[in-house]
């Protein structure tokens, strides 16, 4: 630590006095002595500056008049990347931006005027590079024999790492509580949408209906599909939802999505694509990809509110170890590349360093949630894959997203196929279901296919009524979670009753709550709610022929 010392000037006057006592009088009385001040002086400066140099803080002292620093530490040295000798005399005005000069200076002078300490948790300090750094100071009033404040100490702390850390665990706890909610509103949710969807597609199957009565349910079917993608979006982003995976050429996806993007993004803005060429094989949830683009379009869509181009494009990208260590994200390997471009307003940096962050929007109050961009981050990592953002203010962005790419070839088996008509049958089965609207309509469904039903409405009541009807039920389809007893403790009382029995469970939880709840055996057959009666007649079908 460097200061300005007072004792080359004291050396000097005590010279001057001691002139005439004679040059051989002063150099045998009085220059040993001297000589051996100034040893045991210069030696305490260097253990002195040597502390203050070790210390892990910034360490600075200011004089009281102008606020000119009079002594800087190596750790400051190296926070700020200024030498000591560029700083010594010079103020906050000579050194930072006049608004954080200003904002330093202000404090200095509390600090004097009322002759305490103050701490400051957190300020913004710009460093010689142009790096905003984040600092935790002390300022402590220096006072003179008379009471006088002569100096300013100042002791700072780089917290910047830390903050860093902060955030992070707080956007981990966001995204936990976001997983949180979801699942707890997942299950009534999800019944509701069932009952929509399970009723609506019974009713589009009515020879009554007319032609314009049809397109209409279409729509009420198609607006609860999206609601429950949503559903599924908001559960992947926080990693909690089941996949529905399987191999498909990314660049099919694109096209499929292409169809409705259309009128999604409005005639003001041109949709391009240049899809590569080369089948692009991905093992992926289709549903959920969809969505991505289909969010990535509508904020590409609102940052152009004049207009613009929006642009698709994929392709094949090698990531190498080079790759990664330069940009510093990824995996090294073959990844199918994805990107989504607009020409819009373009973001800032403040804006780009927390677009993926869940409730972050920068539209106005009301008109967005600011769960699309997080959703479409917890997707892609759902799906072992990344994303990154490039944007520039007034030019426009990029999102890129990359996904592994299967090494191996389409078969016939992964096409996509229309699956057959499911069959019906005779067969008894015992449905347990504690939502009366759910528990009715799946009733109607089974009803409907020829399949005698008894109705359950809570654990206990299922083993009560399987109990009756022993010999004669051939399948249980059991509510994982119900009142009195859930799912797994009544099924194993019916297995008592008859170990051979199927048994079909069905939830609206997450997986998340049903793994922490312990309600389900290993192994299980599970089918999760909303699921649309076609699927849930096959799979019922595909039990029982087992």
């Amino acid at each position: 630590m460097k200061n300005h010392s007072d004792s080359p000037d004291q050396l000097a006057i005590l010279q001057k006095k001691l002139a005439g006592f004679g040059e051989y009088s002063l150099r045998k009385t009085y220059y040993p002595e001297l000589q051996q001040r100034l040893e045991e002086l210069s030696e305490s400066e260097a253990f002195l500056k040597n502390i203050v140099d070790n210390i892990p803080a910034m360490v600075f002292v200011k004089e009281a008049t102008e606020l000119r620093f009079v002594a800087f530490n190596k750790a400051g040295e190296e926070l700020l990347g200024y030498s000591c000798e560029e700083v010594l005399g010079k103020s906050n005005h000579d050194l930072f931006p006049k608004e954080q000069a200003d904002f330093f200076a202000q404090k200095d002078r509390e600090v004097l005027a009322h002759g305490e300490l103050l701490e400051i948790p957190e300020e913004v300090i710009r460093t010689r590079s142009g790096e905003e750094r984040i600092l935790r100071t002390k300022k402590i009033p220096l006072f003179d024999s008379e009471g006088n404040a002569r100096y300013l100490l100042g002791i700072a702390e780089d917290i910047t790492d830390r903050k860093h850390l902060e955030e992070q665990l707080l956007q981990s706890q966001k995204m936990e509580a976001i997983g949180q909610l979801a699942g707890g509103v997942a299950h009534d949710f999800n019944n509701i949408l069932m009952v929509i969807m399970g009723y609506g597609n019974m009713l589009k199957n009515d020879l009554g209906l007319g032609t314009l009565q049809k397109e209409k349910l279409e729509h009420i079917i198609e607006a609860a599909d999206k609601a429950a993608q949503l559903t599924r979006g908001l559960l992947a982003f926080s990693r909690k939802q089941e996949m529905k995976t399987r191999v498909v050429n990314l660049n099919d996806v694109v096209q499929q999505v292409e169809k409705f993007l259309v009128r999604i993004i409005g005639e003001d803005v041109h949709l391009t694509s240049h899809l590569d060429t080369p089948d692009l094989l991905v093992k992926i949830d289709s549903g959920q990809i969809e969505q991505v683009l289909v969010n990535l379009a509508t904020n590409a869509r609102d940052a152009m509110p004049k207009g613009g181009t929006l642009t698709i494009e994929t392709g094949l990208l090698d990531i190498d170890e080079l790759f990664v260590q330069v940009n510093g994200y990824g995996e090294p390997g073959r990844y199918a590349l994805v990107s989504v471009s607009d020409t819009g307003v373009g973001m800032d940096e403040k804006t780009k360093a927390r677009i993926f962050e869940p409730f972050f929007t920068t539209k106005e109050l009301g008109k967005g949630t600011g769960l699309g961009m997080a959703i479409v981050y917890g997707i892609v990592k759902q799906h072992h894959g990344f994303i990154n953002v490039y944007s520039e203010p007034q030019i426009g962005t990029t999102f890129r997203i990359y996904i592994p790419l299967m090494e191996m070839e389409l078969t016939s088996d992964e096409e996509v196929v229309t699956p057959a008509p499911p069959k019906g049958g005779t067969e008894t089965i015992l449905v347990a279901e504690d939502d009366s609207a759910v528990r009715a309509l799946v009733q109607e469904i089974l009803a409907g296919f020829g399949y005698v039903v008894i109705a359950a409405e809570d654990g206990q009541d299922a083993v009560e009524k399987f109990a009756a009807h022993s010999t004669a039920v051939k399948l249980v389809l059991m509510d994982i979670i119900m009142p009195k007893k859930n799912g797994k403790e009544a099924c194993c009382e019916i297995r008592q009753l008859n170990p051979d029995v199927k048994v079909l469970y069905s939830s609206g939880y997450t997986l998340d709550i049903i793994q922490s709840r312990d309600v389900l055996d290993e192994g299980a057959e599970l089918i999760m709610k909303p699921v649309q009666p076609l699927e849930l007649l096959r799979k019922i079908r595909e039990l029982l022929d087992r």
